[in-house]
């Protein structure tokens, strides 16, 4: 991951390298922040167990 440098004069490029304007950070309930995280997930795809079982005989082989 690079890290950009930001000068003192730039707060707006420091607060989105933090996340200052991620609206879900600044919930400090933890069932809301879960609530506003879920919301929205589409449905998982038809093939998407086949590609996890394909993916975990990968991982697998490889460790």
């Amino acid at each position: 991951m690079i890290l950009r440098q930001f000068p003192q004069s730039d707060p707006v490029g420091a607060s989105h390298l933090f996340g200052c304007g991620n609206e879900a950070l600044r919930i400090g309930d933890e069932a809301a922040f879960i609530c506003f995280m879920l919301a929205e997930i589409p449905p998982a795809r038809r093939e998407a167990a086949a590609l996890r079982a394909a993916n975990s005989v990968l991982a697998a082989a490889v460790a």
